[in-house]
């Protein structure tokens, strides 16, 4: 057994504690922690990790240049190239992968795994970034959550937005308090807020339209800007682009909706066919199935009105009541 009573070099790279040999610190690389004063219970292992390090301490660094910075900065861990390498005094910060949280300064309490996520966060803090290129261009937004390759990429300010699987929310910029669940969820948006959608594609082309609801595969998929919608089952209000104040609750209710605002259904199918007819209503399974342009209408019961095209202020109550009315 050999024991070394200082650092060794071998062939550029240093092996030991590092400068000062201060307490608990584990150095393995070329001018890897070579400027600690005080800091202790670190580990630095590559070239020029934690290299200007001084008093931070319980920072543990892996890869070339990761925790390059750090200072005073302590309970960080750092695994990857470059990851957290602009962080100077930030606490509580893990990065995993190449450029992960790269330049993060001050921001703290963040998570980020995944070869560039949150690489040009600041001093944002609290945000949790898993997958690759996942609230890429945040920079000091906090309290976002984002999961899925390119989840919230274009996030920049906006802050408590959650998106979870691939592109949701990816061009979410400024806006706050929106929820996408599953891949493609709210992919378009921009500021709109504070909208929910859950499902494949749900929202997928939404852009500023604020305070909608939506859970179902490709539920309002084709709303741009168009605000307090409901949709709930799949394709539900899927054709929807600047109608407002819809509710669709139900496989394909109202899923030829273009434009018109002001309509309620629930049951499958129900108003399907339905474009540009405002201030509708069918509750019950096929009711108002054929409707087009008919506005003021109430249907409740399965099929009753069922064949309706463009009749106007109708009202049927009961299973197939009126249900051969066409333009009456």
């Amino acid at each position: 057994t050999t024991s070394f009573t200082a650092d060794a070099t071998v062939n550029s790279v240093t092996v030991g504690k590092g400068a000062n040999s201060a307490s608990g610190n584990t150095v393995l690389g070329e001018s890897a922690l070579d400027a600690a004063v005080t800091g202790t219970n670190n580990t630095a292992i590559g070239k020029e990790a934690l290299t200007v390090n001084t008093s931070g301490y319980n920072n543990a660094s892996v890869g070339a240049f990761s925790l390059y910075s750090n200072t005073t900065g302590a309970f960080n861990t750092a695994v990857g190239k470059d990851a957290l390498a602009a962080n100077t005094t930030a606490n509580n910060n893990t990065a995993v992968g190449a450029d992960a949280l790269t330049a993060n300064t001050t921001g703290t309490d963040n998570t980020s795994i995944g070869t560039g996520a949150l690489q040009d966060s600041t001093t944002g803090d609290s945000n949790v970034a898993v997958g690759r290129l996942a609230l890429e261009n945040n920079t000091t937004a906090s309290n976002n959550t984002a999961v899925g390759k390119s989840s919230l990429a274009s996030n920049t300010t906006g802050t408590n937005n959650v998106a979870l699987g691939q592109n949701a929310l990816t061009a979410n910029t400024t806006a706050n308090g929106n929820t996408a669940i599953g891949a493609q969820a709210l992919e378009s948006n921009t500021t709109g807020t504070p909208n929910t959608a859950v499902g494949f594609q749900a929202m997928e082309n939404n852009t500023t339209g604020s305070h909608n609801t939506t859970v179902g595969m490709e539920a309002l998929e084709s709303n741009t800007t168009a605000s307090s919608n409901t949709a709930i089952g799949t394709f539900s209000l899927i054709e929807n682009t600047t109608g407002s104040n819809n509710t669709a609750v139900g496989r394909n209710s109202l899923v030829s909706n273009t434009t018109a605002s002001g309509n309620t259904a629930i049951g499958y199918q129900a108003a399907q066919s339905s474009t540009t007819a405002d201030n509708i209503t069918a509750v019950g399974s096929n009711a108002l199935e054929d409707n087009t342009s008919g506005t003021d209408m109430t249907a409740v019961g399965r099929s009753s009105l069922a064949n309706n095209t463009t009749g106007d202020a109708n009202t049927a109550v009961g299973r197939s009541s009126l249900g051969n009315n066409t333009t009456g």
